[in-house]
């Protein structure tokens, strides 16, 4: 029995000057050695470029934030949109698929600032020019990658339309909007409660918020006539009323007086105030009212027109009216 060695190669003829010429090619395809070529001559030949004729045809590539490297989430969205940007030019349309980065804004700092971490410095070793253009220049950086790779993916989007979010006729447009919004009464400057990290001193929207369910204890503490329950005693020196539900009877003679409460700063005053928001059946049915420190709190002090005493600073310790 005899053996033989099995080619990586497949072997292949072709004529040369009237000769047959042995050609060897692979078995398996590097894309790395013939794709980039192949994108460069279609950018070149403006192939993915508006033709100006048919119906028009247009999306937007959702801009990848320009603080890391794109992932597996972004090939698959760019290619689905890539097959439908195809499709739609081979059916004779004027086809405009616009590529873009998206500055990211806290994001992009958040990321920078852990680089800063592992030299040993933080945000507050600059000023804020400094800053920034130390960010900027992070940022620069990480468009020449992504931008590579989404020409790896083979997208046939019109690079000559390239849109950074920090172009200036594309922050001229977002100041001229916003201003627009405000001067018809769309927009208004007042006071709400937000999600606030301590760490990076700044809010941040719902959706950028994790919950987590958690059993805590319920302190119950007195306040005049009320023995209260609630699960934050540390805001206890920004409450401003006490509330009951409106058909608890135990607390109805109660109802739109004012309590005294002794305190550790000495005495104060409480409104007490009956709203649906109270739930009779939990804790003792009667609950200190905290507008600036919980969200329910602050829409039961804007029923009732309460104060709201804040008593935590932006950096998460407890003001000096704390202190005995």
């Amino acid at each position: 029995m005899t053996t033989r060695s099995v080619s990586m190669y497949r072997t292949m003829t072709r004529v040369k000057n009237g000769v047959n010429v042995a050609m060897k090619l692979s078995k398996t395809y590097d894309p790395q050695e013939y794709e980039s070529d192949i994108y460069d001559l279609w950018e070149k030949s403006d192939a993915f470029k508006p033709s100006g004729k048919g119906e028009p045809f247009s999306m937007v590539l959702p801009p990848p934030n320009a603080n890391a490297p794109l992932h597996i989430g972004h090939s698959l969205n760019y290619s689905i949109m890539d097959v439908v940007a195809r499709y739609q030019r081979a059916q004779g349309k004027n086809v405009m698929m616009l590529p873009g980065a998206d500055h990211a804004g806290f994001e992009t700092q958040v990321v920078y600032e852990k680089h800063l971490a592992k030299e040993g410095k933080s945000r507050f070793d600059f000023n804020r020019e400094e800053l920034y253009d130390q960010i900027w220049e992070f940022v620069q950086g990480n468009k020449g990658v992504f931008e590579s790779q989404l020409r790896s993916f083979g997208v046939s989007c019109d690079w000559s339309s390239f849109t950074f979010t920090l172009d200036k006729k594309i922050v001229d447009t977002a100041y001229k909007t916003f201003k627009k919004l405000w001067d018809d009464g769309l927009i208004y400057r007042g006071e709400r409660l937000v999600n606030y990290c301590t760490e990076h001193q700044t809010g941040f929207a719902d959706i950028e918020v994790e919950y987590k369910d958690a059993v805590t204890p319920l302190y119950y503490m007195k306040y005049g006539p009320f023995e209260l329950a609630t699960t934050r005693p540390e805001t206890k020196f920004g409450d401003t009323a006490v509330a009951v539900h409106p058909d608890d009877k135990r607390y109805a003679e109660y109802v739109g007086t004012e309590i005294e409460v002794d305190g550790v700063n000495g005495p104060f005053k409480l409104q007490v105030i009956a709203d649906d928001m109270v739930d009779m059946e939990f804790g003792t049915g009667a609950v200190k009212i905290t507008p600036a420190h919980d969200p329910n709190d602050w829409e039961v002090a804007k029923r009732h027109n309460l104060e709201a005493v804040t008593v935590i600073n932006l950096d998460g310790t407890m003001k000096k009216q704390v202190s005995m």
